[in-house]
């Protein structure tokens, strides 16, 4: 049994070319880096698996010899690079009626249609694939409602939809799924999926020391700035956790923060975060007891749906957060971790991040400044009582 990175096509490994989507084969167009990502996903012993919604044959705007052509043209330019996919599993249905040249039997509610899961779960039976170690990247809640429905992680990218797409979702199926991670493309994203052991090693050796000790639960926290890269390792944490057999809950401490409309002005940084609240949520943790987070939704700075976290029967509990180190904490944490970033590359992921939250360059450059006077020096006072310092290379 293996690990497999499942991919969705358009927007992950070739560009999103909008509506009616790619209805020829010369409309295939890479993403820089996609076939060399596909190539570094097998040499680390994944199974690459393709899941694509394909509507435009049941509109009648493509026949099923031309969606071979079309995905055999991307299979070609994934080869030219080494990419090389195991199998490709596309969904020809769409659901809803009224498109010149439809054909009828294919207006159908399937179970293939992502965020349906029959397409992943053909790929299970078809393949020695082991759920416990895959990943599913898309670049469309529909992938990580996909993910979800058979339980495997989810890892968003900010190409194509960019997971953007929460009220279509909503519409057609629901409440909208978060992505346990959100990566630049597909290239970083794949990076991850192949060394996220090593990411998290540090880590793991000091929660077997304490677990060892007969410490129960212990608690993790991982604090750092913003774009340092916490929430990247501790979710490399809480999938070795998983994979291993240990039970292990990942506590975000961005759903206590307080949506931006509702700050007060000129609130400081730890009360934007809540931060007078955390003692009582980590005092419950450490209990076992559940906690109820207000929710936050980071790409639009406003609010989500309310998060319920249970400790209840966990080993360990991974916090992170930028204040997940804070003073008034330290003495409820087991294992401080602070999550160091040279600041040239945290200007650079700052403002691509803030970027894919439509925010223009000068907004971006008023919030950085007001994060160097406000934020960053707070959060920094963490790293003189933290176990551990690391400072990753990869991507946040």
């Amino acid at each position: 049994m293996r690990g497999a990175v499942f991919f969705d096509c358009d927007g992950v490994l070739n560009e999103e070319p909008g509506d009616p989507g790619i209805v020829r084969p010369d409309q295939v167009k890479l993403i820089p880096g996609a076939g060399a990502a596909v190539a570094r996903a097998r040499a680390a012993g994944l199974l690459t698996v393709a899941v694509t919604n394909r509507p435009q044959v049941a509109k009648g705007l493509v026949t099923f010899a031309e969606l071979d052509q079309i995905l055999g043209r991307l299979e070609a330019l994934l080869a030219e690079d080494g990419g090389v996919l195991d199998r490709t599993y596309a969904c020809p249905h769409y659901p809803v009626g009224g498109f010149p040249g439809e054909i009828a039997a294919l207006k159908i509610r399937c179970e293939c249609r992502k965020p349906g899961t029959l397409l992943l779960r053909q790929a299970l039976t078809d393949l020695p694939i082991d759920p416990a170690r895959s990943v599913l990247i898309g670049d469309s809640l529909r992938d990580i409602g996909a993910a979800r429905g058979i339980g495997i992680s989810a890892y968003g990218v900010r190409t194509g939809y960019g997971c953007g797409d929460r009220e279509r979702y909503r519409r057609e199926s629901g409440a909208p799924p978060v992505p346990d991670l959100m990566f630049a493309t597909v290239a970083e994203a794949v990076d991850f999926a192949g060394g996220y052991r090593e990411l998290a090693a540090p880590i793991l050796a000091e929660i077997r020391r304490l677990m060892a000790r007969g410490t129960k639960p212990v608690l993790v926290a991982v604090s750092g700035r913003a774009r340092a890269g916490k929430s990247v390792i501790a979710h490399a944490v809480w999938r070795c956790l998983k994979e291993d057999g240990i039970a292990g809950l990942h506590v975000r401490l961005d759903d206590w923060i307080i949506p931006a409309a509702e700050r007060p002005p000129g609130a400081c940084a730890e009360l934007r975060n809540r931060v007078a609240a955390l003692p009582r949520v980590l005092q419950a943790l450490r209990a076992g007891r559940s906690v109820q987070a207000p929710g936050y939704d980071a790409a639009t700075r406003g609010q989500a749906a309310e998060v319920h976290y249970d400790a209840a029967g966990q080993s360990v509990v991974v916090i992170d957060g930028g204040f997940a180190g804070h003073a008034s904490l330290r003495g409820l944490i087991d294992l401080a971790v602070f999550v160091a970033v040279p600041g040239e590359l945290q200007r650079e992921r700052f403002q691509a991040f803030y970027g894919w939250k439509k925010l223009d360059r000068s907004a971006i450059e008023v919030l950085w400044r007001q994060r160097v006077e406000d934020e960053w020096p707070a959060i920094d006072a963490q790293r003189a009582s933290a176990d551990l310092v690391l400072e990753p290379k990869g991507s946040a």
